[in-house]
């Protein structure tokens, strides 16, 4: 009787097994996870709608005498009216994708229809890559352009 049970759950145990999981849920199969944003993107942008505010022109990556890693940013407001606060942060990863040096949050003024230069530099000589975050866009009078909810990157 007891071996029967035993056989019956074996049994169950491996059609279960057999048959998996879905595909797509929280627990991705081994290998199919996806990387963070920061991992694959350069530039990440924290709020909704700066794909309509804030036009990505082009940058500079340069490696300083000490080794240090500066990064120059050009951003285009397309707001023809109302000039644009965001707060920009750049992290430092090195080549494993391990952070060795962020910057603070730095309140940054895109005047209207403007191109304005952002620059960020590591502290040290271990950075190997960059990634520059973007949030809190809102206009002049502190009105905000979007709610925080998604993430966007600019391509």
């Amino acid at each position: 009787m007891v071996s029967a049970i035993f056989r019956c759950f074996m049994v169950l145990g491996l059609a279960g097994s057999l048959t998996g999981c879905h595909q797509g849920g929280p627990a991705l199969p081994l290998g199919t996870t996806k990387p963070p944003l920061q991992h694959t993107n350069r530039i990440v942008i924290l709020d909704r709608d700066v794909r309509n505010t804030l036009i990505y022109i082009n940058s500079v990556n340069k490696r300083l005498p000490g080794g240090q890693l500066l990064i120059q940013i050009n951003f285009q407001n397309r707001l023809q009216r109302d000039d644009v606060w965001a707060d920009v942060k750049f992290e430092f990863m090195d080549a494993n994708n391990m952070m060795v040096d962020t910057t603070q949050w730095i309140p940054t003024l895109f005047p209207a229809s403007q191109v304005t230069m952002v620059q960020g530099s590591s502290l040290g000589g271990g950075a190997f890559k960059h990634v520059v975050l973007l949030k809190n866009l809102r206009t002049q009078n502190g009105r905000n352009i979007g709610p925080a909810t998604d993430i966007f990157e600019v391509r």
